[in-house]
């Protein structure tokens, strides 16, 4: 294993740990509910690391969180997060100049496939949880690029 590599798999497993803590510990309160930060960190591996491994470490991370308190949604969120985190990854790095911007479109695959789960398991109720997965996407994506513009890129791998 080659420098890169044990920075690429060391950076994983921090950030699989922090979406962990981030998405079941941190809470803020809202009037529908609360949002949690770990989207934050989700989009923040999309942009440090190789967008395979990305998606596996925002998945694993965000998936155990549910474990701690939804655990039907772990196998949902482990998908939904890591098919959001691999789109937005190679978006971020092919797409050239401010073309890249585009990958915040990727935001909309967490409503979407939570939503596509919720009307399964819940019916009708999924339209609820719609606009606050937006949101809580949202919120992360741009903390994440406020945290990668910040830093200038630096932390990239």
């Amino acid at each position: 294993m080659n420098d890169r590599q044990t920075r690429i798999l060391a950076t994983a497993g921090i950030l699989s740990a922090a979406i962990f803590l981030l998405t079941a510990f941190v809470r803020i309160p809202i009037p529908a509910g609360y949002l949690n930060l770990g989207d934050a960190g989700v989009f923040l591996a999309a942009m440090l690391l190789p967008a395979g491994v990305a998606a596996l470490s925002a998945g694993v991370g965000s998936a155990l969180a549910d474990l701690i308190g939804f655990p039907l949604y772990a196998p949902v969120t482990f998908a939904v997060k890591g098919l959001t985190v691999l789109a937005f990854g190679l978006l971020w790095r092919k797409l050239p100049g401010k073309l890249r911007y585009l990958a915040f479109l990727s935001v909309l695959i967490v409503p979407l496939g939570y939503f596509l789960f919720e009307l399964v398991v819940y019916a009708n109720f999924a339209w609820a949880d719609l606009p606050l997965n937006l949101l809580q996407a949202a919120v992360g994506a741009g903390l994440a690029f406020a945290l990668d513009h910040a830093s200038r890129g630096r932390f990239r791998i």
